[in-house]
């Protein structure tokens, strides 16, 4: 087995100084091929004929990236991780406050507050129970106030942004306790 394993090393020796390249890099340094046959750098460069000067730089200019206009020049999109599993809640500490926020932002825009009186009030797409529920708003749920619909209906904006139609019965200008 270790004669085996000899003689496949030197096989694969006698292969590669054979029908190997001795310098891969050759067409890339032919300035290093001179300075290593005996010559001095500072002879090469006083010796160095134009064509190995010309051949040097068209060599370089292959090598070298082409030129990229400033326009095609794309950023890398933010990436923003997204963690599996339900969504994130503040601490009980700062819970109210995001609704606060909300709320304060709803009068800042100048629009008239009201709120949800009942449990749970169905948020309807249309002025009718036959209209498909987007969500249901809880007690107290502050919504912006659109418009009268008819038939007792109010068109509404929630803390989340969606529009649609809620019972005007339920909604009153004062906070519940």
């Amino acid at each position: 087995m270790i004669r085996l394993t000899i003689l496949t090393v030197l096989g694969l020796f006698a292969a590669l100084t054979l029908f190997g390249d001795p310098d891969p890099d050759a067409p890339f340094n032919a300035a290093t091929e001179t300075a290593a046959a005996g010559d001095t750098d500072e002879a090469t460069a006083a010796d160095a004929s134009p064509e190995t000067v010309a051949a040097a730089t068209t060599v370089a200019s292959e090598v070298s990236a082409p030129a990229v206009p400033s326009e095609a020049v794309q950023q890398t999109p933010e990436q923003v991780q997204s963690f599996p599993g339900p969504a994130l809640r503040p601490s009980p500490e700062y819970a109210g406050q995001a609704e606060v926020a909300k709320i304060e932002a709803m009068e800042q825009s100048g629009a008239q507050i009201m709120y949800v009186t009942g449990n749970s009030v169905n948020f309807r797409a249309g002025p009718s129970t036959n209209d498909r529920v987007i969500g249901a708003l809880l007690l107290g749920s502050p919504v912006e106030a659109l418009g009268q619909a008819d038939g007792g209906w109010m068109q509404l904006r929630d803390a989340q942004g969606r529009e649609g139609y809620m019972s005007a019965q339920f909604l009153s200008p004062d906070r519940p306790n």
